[in-house]
């Protein structure tokens, strides 16, 4: 397609046979019409029209070329009503990266996505890893922790709650209330991996004895699980609290900010796909329903 120019030019002198009718439907010169010819019958080593007296035949070779371009310009000539009729009707792929503990609070939002563009397909990956959506890895991703400080990509909030201590009713009824004095005493859950962002899963490693934690998950809903069961004390979003009555605050005073970002690249923003999706996550406000 580097040769696109001198290709409309020959497919314009096959279909109008002179060098005036071709310059005038291109807005060109005569002379580059035929500048055109020459390089494209040069780099093609083929005779491409056979010039007389009545204007230009093509050849077999000058055919194939001709072909060649009314299909080529045919498909830039509807180009842009097929990006408008995708634009009106969505349709394809949308990939979403986030961590699974944040995927249950999409789902709202993707089934309203999805009735609004029946068309589109949602694969969401659940993952801690980092995806580059430079790269293409994902369209749209949802991470947690500390602002994310990436250049080419827009970062918007999502939402923000607090992480507190909360135990169950039956182990409190077991190990009783927990203080900052007996903490030896107590039973904890925590992460195994610790990322400096969680704040919380810092506090229980650094201040818990290390016997005291009993329980390590990889994930948050491994945590909730345990926490739930009454195997130790974990942290927990503060709502949780609020939609479950075996669940105890503890160790009043102590809570760490949790919050979520959107992502996108910079380049994708506008992209029809990814548009409307933000835009009905931007309308979305009922996150500390989903925290419950």
């Amino acid at each position: 397609m580097d040769k696109w120019n001198e290709i409309r030019t020959a497919y314009m002198l096959a279909k109008l046979g002179t060098l005036s009718a071709t310059a005038t439907e291109l807005g060109i010169h005569r002379s580059t019409v035929m500048r055109h010819i020459d390089a494209l019958e040069a780099h093609l080593e083929v005779v491409l029209f056979q010039r007389n007296d009545k204007g230009y035949l093509p050849t077999e070779a000058g055919v194939e070329v001709m072909r060649l371009g009314e299909v080529t310009d045919s498909h830039f000539s509807n180009l842009p009503q097929r990006l408008q009729n995708k634009e009106q009707h969505l349709e394809g792929k949308l990939t979403i990266t986030t961590v699974s503990e944040l995927a249950p609070m999409l789902m709202p939002v993707i089934k309203q996505y999805q009735q609004q563009h029946p068309a589109m397909t949602v694969e969401i990956i659940g993952d801690l890893r980092n995806f580059n959506l430079e790269y293409g890895e994902a369209d749209v991703a949802i991470r947690g922790g500390d602002k994310p400080e990436t250049p080419d990509n827009v970062v918007m909030p999502l939402f923000e709650t607090q992480m507190v201590l909360m135990a169950h009713q039956s182990y409190l009824q077991q190990f009783g209330e927990p203080t900052l004095g007996n903490l030896n005493k107590h039973r904890f859950v925590a992460m195994n991996d610790r990322p400096a962002v969680l704040y919380w899963n810092e506090w229980i490693y650094d201040t818990v004895p290390a016997d005291k934690i009993v329980v390590k998950g990889s994930t948050q809903q491994i945590i909730s699980h345990a926490i739930l069961s009454g195997c130790g004390i974990g942290a927990l979003p503060v709502e949780m609290a609020n939609n479950n009555t075996g669940l105890q605050p503890v160790l009043a005073g102590l809570e760490w900010p949790a919050r979520a970002w959107t992502l996108v690249h910079r380049d994708m923003t506008k992209t029809p796909k990814v548009k409307a999706f933000i835009e009905l996550l931007k309308q979305y406000t009922d996150w500390h329903i989903m925290l419950r």
